[in-house]
């Protein structure tokens, strides 16, 4: 039994579920739903988003995803899997999108920053946001939905080579 392997696992499985669980309700739902209900869903999103844990969470987990997957990689295959195997292939692909996922994300706390930019120098002003401050966040709400949708798509081919690189031997 190597201890080491069960830990690393361990904290990988936990960091993915969390990485992975909240990256999918935002783009599946939050996201949606307050694209859907409008100007109403505003105050909601915008604390939810500027003044809640999410993003240092979610880039946390992401980070240390990545680190515990790599650590495990490297203890089974010391450098780059086998890909005329199987299980080193589909290790492989579903590693490099989840560094795609990471790298994704990352983006993403950029534009949540820039967003907390613009709504702070909306706050500043006191008065109702000018055309081009609600212009401006509509587009960075833009760049988050689409960052979500294709890190959600980066993170399932992730999960399925994870899940299943034990049953593609070839």
């Amino acid at each position: 039994m190597n201890i080491t392997m069960i830990l690393l696992r361990l904290v990988h499985l936990f960091s993915a579920f969390i990485w992975v669980g909240t990256t999918f309700a935002m783009a599946l739902f939050i996201g949606p739903t307050a694209q859907a209900i409008g100007a109403d869903a505003q105050k909601f999103m915008q604390h939810f988003l500027m003044r809640s844990n999410l993003t240092k969470i979610t880039t946390t987990t992401g980070i240390l995803t990545f680190l515990t997957g790599l650590s495990m990689y490297w203890n089974l295959f010391h450098g780059l899997a086998p890909l005329n195997s199987g299980s080193g292939l589909a290790l492989t692909v579903g590693g490099l999108a989840a560094i795609g996922a990471l790298s994704v994300g990352l983006g993403m706390g950029r534009t949540i920053r820039r967003m907390r930019a613009v709504s702070a120098e909306i706050a500043k002003a006191g008065g109702p946001p000018k055309p081009e401050q609600l212009a401006n966040l509509g587009k960075l709400q833009e760049k988050l939905a689409r960052a979500g949708a294709i890190s959600t798509i980066l993170m399932s081919v992730a999960l399925v080579g994870m899940t299943l690189s034990e049953y593609f031997a070839f």
